[in-house]
């Protein structure tokens, strides 16, 4: 992993810590109800979570997946080669 990904890494997971904090210093200023606070805070939860799950997702469209098409492209082109050999060894 680069420090290209590990600092993506990094800022998904200051994301989500950040809007942990936030949500927790909203509760304790919070001029609602506590029934209404909750329902908002279940809101914005939720907000947060779908923001975080489509950042994972392009996180991964990407940098994973074209990683891994990298790498099957060069173990398809060696079991080539393997093939390629062994056929003239035989």
């Amino acid at each position: 992993m680069d420090s290209k990904d590990s600092g993506t890494i990094y800022f998904l997971a200051g994301l989500l810590f950040g809007g942990l904090v936030g949500a927790g210093i909203g509760i304790m200023v919070a001029p609602e109800s506590g029934e209404k606070t909750i329902a908002k805070l279940r809101k914005e939860g939720n907000k947060l979570v779908k923001k975080s799950m489509d950042a994972i997702e392009d996180f991964e469209k990407d940098q994973i997946e074209p990683a891994v098409n990298k790498v099957a492209k060069q173990i398809r082109s060696k079991v080539a080669e393997v093939r390629t050999d062994v056929k003239a060894a035989l």
